[in-house]
């Protein structure tokens, strides 16, 4: 016999009263009521709230949150849900083989991880499609890959990708190989929407009967000999360190430069430990976009005397990188000595084009993708090498993967960037893809032999294209509360937008949302197109390169703030010193933040 339930908390709504009364009374949920025992007995009101007021929404890409108790929680029940529904889908529009096709699904190394891939595994099969299930964590990429390989109808990734240990999710993906676009994303939300029922089987039954599949070796050699050709020169004196961050980049990362004969690869060996409390990392989030992540791979390239550190999050389809200081060398902190996501994408753009011109395999009618919040620069380098570039793509690297698979006939795929430090460089994976800052390491290898540095590599490509600087800056909140004030901010600038910022006058503002765009000056309105979203984009030039942009997470409560600014929008800013021009160039893109921040409420 259970024991009773704690007295549901005063102040508590009516909305998350009524699912704190399913979830402890309907059997469907019995295997949660001890976790709901502690949370009644120790959460805060607003942790109680947040947790049963609203159901987690299956989003365009599927569900990603806090682990715990509840609907707005991830946990066995809405991972089923989520499952149940994609299960649904596939049998309504995956064909008619689309059972025995199956689905591929693939989980990293984050706590209850592996329980959530079993369990969606159960329920996959439990609808009558087999399952692949790789037998251990892998990469988020390699998922992709192995979709396309074995021609799988759809694939699924346990994960939250480089979010705090308390977070997990589920992301869907289709034939393909990319993340589910539409039609696909809004007809498998509809499914889950409907989700009563889970069926699932026991999974040593399925097992047996050869409805749950292990698999992963041979897949996995394929893979590398996929990541090994991204290779475009034989240099490899480079010392390299290298952190999966305790997640299962050296599955692909670690893979790929074995493979490729780097032989002076050091390891951050207590990072190297596949653990989803992510516990020798500052603050527990393994995040290369933050330079603190870093913080041991750098020290211990200050041990070595290391060229370069790459370190991947923790499903390794993101990379960072740290460099030496010209004076300093590693003697400075991880925030100086990082790039950021746009400068790393720039590099790795301008290498593969140029590399590829030089070795004749360039195609005539080559594609570069990134997003809309992702640095211009790379369109400026794209073109100047004769390519299409598709630049205004809406946040989420699925939107570069859909681009991929519309290609027209005779295009060919040559580079996919967007700025929080995602990159892909072969079209036979169609997501972002860690293993491809490898060739960040090549580049390096191919620079020292000419007496350069990769920072030099840039400061070329800045004097030739114009000097671009990028600020983000978020405005996060926390529980219903925050996601309230967090769409009244959008409101206000949606509905009222400012007819400057930080002293600047603006240009235009672009609405992706409307899919309009209104010069405040002159009141002209014109259409933009693209897919919408709701994004808000301010300029202060015709060239737009210097702009800040406002976008909404679609995950938490959140506001992320884009600035660019670009010598290449104003020349008074140029000197023949490119370190006048940075800092003249530094100086606008701080005044434009500031005053964005100043905006937020």
């Amino acid at each position: 016999m259970s024991l009773p339930f704690p007295p549901f908390p005063e102040g508590l709504s009516a909305e998350a009263t009524a699912g704190l009364e399913r979830w402890t009374t309907d059997l469907a949920y019995a295997a949660f009521r001890d976790a709901i025992r502690v949370l009644l007995e120790t959460g805060s009101l607003d942790e109680i709230e947040d947790a049963f007021r609203t159901r987690i929404e299956f989003g365009t890409g599927g569900i990603r949150g806090r682990m715990g108790p509840g609907p707005n929680r991830i946990n066995t029940r809405t991972i089923g849900e989520a499952a149940q529904g994609l299960a649904l889908y596939v049998r309504k529009a995956g064909g008619a083989d689309a059972a025995q096709r199956g689905v591929v699904i693939a989980y990293d190394t984050r706590i209850d991880s592996d329980l959530f891939g079993r369990e969606t595994a159960c329920i996959i099969a439990g609808n009558g499609i087999v399952a692949y299930l790789f037998d251990d964590c892998r990469a988020t990429p390699e998922l992709s890959f192995a979709v396309r390989e074995i021609g799988a109808v759809a694939g699924v990734v346990i994960s939250a990708s480089h979010n705090p240990p308390s977070d997990n999710g589920f992301k869907g993906y289709w034939s393909d190989g990319g993340q589910v676009v539409p039609p696909h994303d809004k007809n498998i939300i509809a499914q889950v929407r409907t989700v009563g029922e889970i069926r699932r089987v026991d999974f040593e039954q399925a097992l047996r009967q050869g409805t749950i599949r292990r698999f992963g070796s041979e897949i996995d050699a394929r893979y590398v000999q996929t990541l090994a050709a991204l290779s475009l020169s034989e240099a490899r004196n480079v010392r390299i360190v290298y952190t999966p961050l305790h997640g299962v980049g050296m599955s692909s990362v670690g893979k790929a430069l074995e493979r490729l004969g780097y032989r002076d690869v050091h390891i951050v060996e207590e990072q190297a430990v596949q653990d989803g409390r992510f516990p020798t990392v500052e603050r527990g989030v393994a995040n290369p976009e933050d330079p603190a992540a870093l913080e041991l791979a750098v020290r211990k390239a200050a041990q070595i005397d290391a060229d370069i550190v790459l370190a991947s999050d923790p499903d390794a389809d993101r990379i960072g990188c740290a460099l030496p200081l010209p004076e300093k060398g590693w003697n400075a902190p991880p925030n100086d000595l990082a790039l950021n996501g746009n400068q790393i994408g720039v590099a790795l753009c301008h290498y593969i084009l140029t590399r590829k011109k030089e070795m004749g395999l360039l195609p005539s009618r080559g594609l570069v993708c990134k997003t809309v919040v992702t640095t211009d620069l790379t369109s400026l380098i794209a073109r100047s090498f004769g390519m299409d570039v598709v630049e205004n793509l809406l946040v989420g690297f699925k939107y570069i993967g859909a681009v991929i698979d519309r290609m027209a006939e005779g295009m060919g795929f040559v580079f996919g960037t967007e700025e929080s430090h995602g990159y892909l460089a072969d079209a036979r994976i169609r997501d972002k893809e860690a293993a491809t800052g490898v060739l960040l390491a090549e580049c390096v290898a191919t620079l020292k032999t000419e007496g350069r540095t990769l920072r030099d590599y840039l400061d070329d490509i800045y004097r030739e294209y114009g000097y671009f600087r990028e600020i983000q800056k978020s405005l996060s909140r926390e529980g219903a509360s925050g996601a309230r004030e967090i769409a009244g901010i959008m409101k206000r600038l949606r509905e009222s937008p400012p007819s400057e910022i930080g002293g600047y006058k603006i240009f235009e503002v672009i609405d992706r949302q409307s899919g309009q765009a209104l010069c405040p000056e002159t009141g002209v309105v014109r259409t933009v197109e693209g897919d919408r979203g709701n994004i808000l984009i301010f300029t202060f030039t015709q060239a737009g390169h210097t702009r800040v942009t406002a976008r909404p997470s679609g995950t938490e409560p959140k506001i992320k703030y884009y600035v660019s600014a670009s010598s290449a929008d104003h020349p008074h800013l140029i000197s023949g010193d490119l370190s006048r021009t940075r800092v003249a160039v530094d100086g606008l893109a701080e005044e434009i933040i500031k005053g964005m921040m100043q905006l937020r409420g």
